[in-house]
C-alpha cells in the first residue's frame, strides 16, 4: 500500500465509517497522529495528574502507539507503564524508540483479563476505535478490575463528530454511559480548535 495513497486518518475512520486497518497505518506512515510531537497535552498531561493524585503505582496503557505517552508518564511519574497495542509493526517500532519501557502486542478486547494485577488500566485516546467491544470490556472491567482505576484519555469534537453518535458525543454523555464512580475529569480546548480534550478518571466497583 503506497504511502502517498492515504492520510493516516484514512486508515482509521472515513466518511464517519470505522476502518481500523492500524497493521497497515503503521507500517505505511512514519509518524501518526504526530505522536512525537505529544499531540493533546492537555488530556495527557491530565491523564498523568490522575495517576499522581490517586497515588496509582502501576498502570496498563492501551493504545500505546509508538510510545512516546509511555515515555512522558515515565519521565514524570517513574512508572513504566505496562504499554500495549494492537500493532506488531507500532510495539516494534516503540521498543526501538524506547528499549527500557515494557511493550507488548496485546488486544485488550480479548486479553483485557490479564492485566488484572495492574492498578489502574488507561484507555489512551481509543475509545473510537473500541465502541463495538465498549460493552463487554466494561463487564471485564467490573468483574476482573474491581476495586482499581479506569482512566480515559479521549478527545470529542464541537458538532462535527460523525462516528459513534448512538453513543456519545461529548464527555458528559461520556460519564453518564460508564457505570463507575467519577472521581476526576479535565476538559480543555482552545478557541480556534475543533475538539475538545478530555481525562476522566473512575473509580472501578
Amino acid at each position: 500500500m503506497s504511502k502517498a495513497r492515504k492520510n493516516y486518518h484514512d486508515y482509521v475512520i472515513k466518511d464517519g465509517e470505522f476502518i481500523g486497518e492500524f497493521e497497515e497505518m503503521y507500517k505505511d506512515c512514519e509518524d501518526p497522529w504526530m505522536q512525537s510531537e505529544q499531540p493533546n497535552k492537555y488530556s495527557r498531561m491530565a491523564g498523568i495528574l490522575h495517576l499522581k493524585n490517586f497515588n496509582i503505582k502501576s498502570v496498563l496503557e492501551c493504545g500505546c502507539g509508538l510510545g512516546y505517552y509511555a515515555d512522558w508518564i515515565h519521565k514524570d511519574t517513574g512508572i513504566i507503564p505496562k504499554s500495549v497495542d494492537v500493532s506488531v509493526a507500532a510495539i516494534e517500532k516503540a521498543r526501538e524508540l524506547f528499549p527500557e519501557l515494557d511493550f507488548e502486542v496485546a488486544d485488550i478486547t480479548k486479553e483485557l483479563s490479564k492485566f488484572s494485577d495492574l492498578d489502574c488500566v488507561m484507555f489512551s485516546e481509543i475509545v473510537w476505535y473500541i465502541l463495538p467491544d465498549i460493552d463487554s470490556l466494561l463487564v471485564t472491567l467490573q468483574k476482573d478490575f474491581k476495586g482499581k482505576y479506569l482512566i480515559v484519555n479521549q478527545v470529542f469534537y464541537k458538532g462535527s463528530q460523525k462516528y459513534g453518535t448512538e453513543y456519545f458525543t461529548s464527555l458528559n454523555e461520556f460519564i453518564d454511559y460508564v457505570p463507575f464512580k467519577l472521581v476526576g475529569r479535565c476538559e480543555a480546548t482552545l478557541e480556534h480548535e475543533s475538539t475538545i480534550e478530555t481525562s476522566s478518571i473512575f473509580e472501578i466497583g
